[in-house]
């Protein structure tokens, strides 16, 4: 069935990579209707599932119109052209992703995992935004309140019993509920390889037009470079002043230590842990 939505840019990233980042600068693009972080849409009719993962097999032809259809009504209230989005969580659904849109343009923002645990560490102990919270359940169609006020509930909930600090934040990989107990630093380590690792095994079997992996580091290295590639890859207009207006947003310093907020061993703990995509990616083990 033909969809509202054409060539639409899903952006990838396990949390803390910098993809609020990469959202601001697809946003700045006057042809672009960016949402970030439109999780309860993507989950309708899979709202209660024990992790985030989904595939093909979850999409039926109703689920796909619904979610067409809210993304396709956004546009459109925009008055722009082309839909944008990033949700952490769509690492694990990239079969289910490409299946409702094969023209899809996935860009997936990697980081050196050990500064994305020692960032992870400190949303741990941050303390729920209650005004995010409600938006999220707000913006959740009908059908999923029940499952989104759960989770809103333990979100806001959780930690005034573990003395402020949350037992796992962000999205779910198959598994996560044997990490909890392990050191923070390891779990974190677990949960990034666990969505890092789906993210390159996932865009390596779709075509390779389908999808750009590109690094943080190079990202905030270079943007004026990194964009011109990012806007030529999504198929968007590269004016110089559109260009320079977006890279005008990117202040993020390169990151100068890959230890961030740890000590020596709790970073060999990470390394050890992601060391077989941390070879892949690039980053000195």
């Amino acid at each position: 069935m033909t969809r509202k939505i054409r060539l639409p840019i899903v952006l990838l990233g396990a949390p803390r990579s910098g993809t609020t980042l990469l959202g601001k600068l697809f946003a700045a693009h006057p042809d672009v209707a960016y949402w970030e972080e439109p999780r309860p849409i993507w989950t309708q009719g899979n709202s209660w599932r024990s992790d985030d993962r989904l595939d093909a097999s979850h999409l039926t032809e109703g689920i796909a119109q619904q979610i067409d259809g809210v993304f396709g009504r956004f546009v459109l209230r925009s008055g722009r052209t082309r839909f944008a989005e990033k949700t952490p969580s769509n690492l694990l659904r990239i079969p289910f992703i490409y299946a409702l849109y094969p023209d899809v343009r996935f860009i997936h923002l990697v980081r050196d995992p050990r500064s994305v645990v020692a960032s992870m560490r400190g949303m741990l102990a941050k303390s729920p935004d209650a005004r995010r919270v409600l938006s999220r359940v707000w913006e959740t169609p009908l059908g999923g309140w029940p499952a989104q006020i759960a989770l809103a509930f333990r979100g806001m909930v959780e930690p005034l019993w573990r003395g402020g600090r949350k037992r796992f934040w962000g999205p779910r990989p198959p598994g996560w509920q044997s990490w909890i107990g392990l050191p923070e630093e390891i779990r974190l380590a677990k949960q990034w390889n666990g969505l890092v690792e789906t993210g390159v095994t996932e865009l390596g079997r779709l075509p390779k037009e389908t999808s750009m992996v590109i690094r943080y580091e190079d990202l905030v290295r270079d943007p004026a470079s990194s964009l011109d590639l990012l806007y030529d890859f999504a198929g968007l207009s590269r004016e110089a002043d559109t260009l320079a207006k977006a890279v005008a947003l990117v202040r993020h310093p390169a990151n100068r230590s890959i230890h961030g907020g740890l000590t020596v061993e709790q970073a060999s703990q990470v390394t050890r842990e992601t060391a077989p995509l941390l070879s892949t990616l690039g980053y000195p083990a």
